[in-house]
């Protein structure tokens, strides 16, 4: 397990970074008091890692003979991911705004005023299950966990410490929340600031950097 959790440890890291910009829906929530609908929605982000993730791992292991040893093509499928993420790193910088002009509020975004606790489950777990970066992340992440370790109880257990660390970043909020109080509010506002000022690149450098990574790694098994 302990390998497992190595190989896959990057890539937690790289999504909470990559996330990023999801964080502003847990920075709205948290600073208009909304916990138990910021719950619900940590809950649903968890719950689109270990679905997406624990699929990825079955389908492998599923795909591969236990005692074949680490199958090439999961090898491949690794390095054709992290050359994914390189792509999808080009394309939000290219689509990047001019200097001065202030990126577009998606329309799901501006429902989060009024959401309830079984939405926000359902889009913390879509966050994680239909956007397309986040998919290639956590396959990256299973892709790794099934490669380093045939062992079932180990694979589940390195998903559970890949699902943990890489929602650190979401429930940062929520965390600051309960360690700070009242005090939390003001600079989780200023970060809310922050982050809608340099989303694009941030998510630039980090998809780059993770998809180097992921190519790197793969390319250790050939």
């Amino acid at each position: 397990m302990f390998d497992a959790i190595l190989q896959s440890l990057p890539i937690a890291v790289g999504m909470v970074l990559a996330t990023l910009p999801g964080l502003a829906i847990p920075l709205i929530l948290t600073t208009r008091r909304e916990i138990r609908v910021l719950l619900a929605f940590m809950a649903g982000y968890a719950g689109g890692f270990l679905v997406a993730g624990g699929l990825v791992i079955s389908l492998a292991d599923y795909a591969t003979p236990s005692d074949a040893g680490p199958a090439r093509w999961i090898v491949w499928l690794r390095i054709l991911l992290g050359l994914t993420l390189l792509v999808l790193a080009w394309r939000k910088w290219q689509g990047r705004t001019a200097p001065g002009d202030v990126e577009d509020v998606p329309g799901w975004m501006k429902s989060i005023d009024t959401i309830h606790a079984s939405r926000a489950a359902l889009l913390g777990f879509a966050l994680v299950t239909l956007n397309p970066k986040n998919v290639v992340l956590v396959a990256s992440g299973g892709l790794a966990i099934a490669q380093a370790t045939p062992d079932p109880l180990a694979q589940v257990g390195a998903l559970l410490v890949f699902t943990a660390v890489s929602g650190i970043g979401i429930a940062m909020p929520y965390l600051m929340w309960i360690t700070m109080g009242e005090a939390a509010i003001a600079p989780l506002d200023r970060l809310k600031v922050i982050m809608a000022r340099n989303n694009t690149l941030i998510v630039t450098v980090i998809l780059g950097v993770l998809g180097l990574v992921v190519v790197v790694n793969a390319l250790a098994y050939l």
